[in-house]
């Protein structure tokens, strides 16, 4: 579960920034924190749900290679911008991942995207670019593409939509998710990608788990791919 920051969204009896995080979509736990969550269909009260921005975590080995070129500035029906990247990881029960982007998304649906590629650009947070549950940070390389998903060799049927970011740090000395008040802008870059369960289709993004074949400890196989990289290398 994510945790709501209380500068960002206010509290169960003083709810903030609605337009950000509807309040069907925030839930009070049983001891009660204030966390993100799923609404209920029957017009219910809201109930825990657990998100890619979370405290449970696994270390897993990986590289990636990226280089982005930045030419369009605001998003459109078409871009200049150009991305070149693959990533490599493992997962906790040892099988292999790559993920090869294969273009720049020109835009999309929820927010701006800078034509797919952005630099120095604040997101997340309360800056609605970006879901809200990451404390705002700054992003000093960003890009939103699609990109093929090969698991232990095999192709996954689907395009994926994947989003990356170059940033300040958003994890603590015990790798928790801070607030906006705990991004560290002096310490060591962190690069994150993630694949939500979203594929990109000549219709448009849709809705679609992630074939990850990782299964979860509640037995439901994980629908997202959220991995950060340690170690940091950049060339201007």
């Amino acid at each position: 579960m994510r945790e709501l920051d209380p500068a960002i969204f206010g509290t169960p009896d003083n709810p903030l920034r609605t337009e950000l995080l509807p309040e069907a979509m925030r839930a009070v736990t049983g001891d009660g924190a204030y966390v993100a969550g799923k609404p209920d269909p029957e017009g219910g009260p809201s109930t825990p749900t657990p998100t890619p921005f979370s405290n449970n975590w696994a270390p897993v080995g990986g590289e990636a290679k990226v280089k982005v070129t930045n030419v369009t500035s605001v998003s459109g029906s078409s871009t200049l911008d150009r991305i070149d990247a693959e990533f490599e990881f493992t997962s906790p029960a040892g099988d292999e991942y790559q993920v090869v982007i294969t273009g720049a998304l020109p835009e999309i649906p929820d927010h701006e995207n800078f034509g797919g590629v952005g630099v120095n650009a604040l997101q997340h947070g309360a800056t609605g670019i970006g879901t809200p549950l990451m404390p705002q940070l700054m992003a000093f390389i960003a890009f939103w593409g699609k990109a093929d998903l090969y698991v232990n060799g095999e192709l996954a049927p689907e395009s994926r939509f994947v989003h990356f970011m170059l940033s300040e740090r958003v994890r603590d000395d015990d790798y928790n998710l801070v607030f906006d008040n705990g991004v560290n802008p002096d310490g060591a870059l962190q690069a994150h990608l993630i694949m939500p369960p979203v594929a990109v289709t000549a219709d448009g993004p849709v809705a679609s788990p992630v074939p990850t074949g990782f299964v979860l400890p509640n037995g439901v196989e994980q629908p997202f791919i959220h991995i950060m990289y340690e170690t940091v290398t950049t060339e201007g």
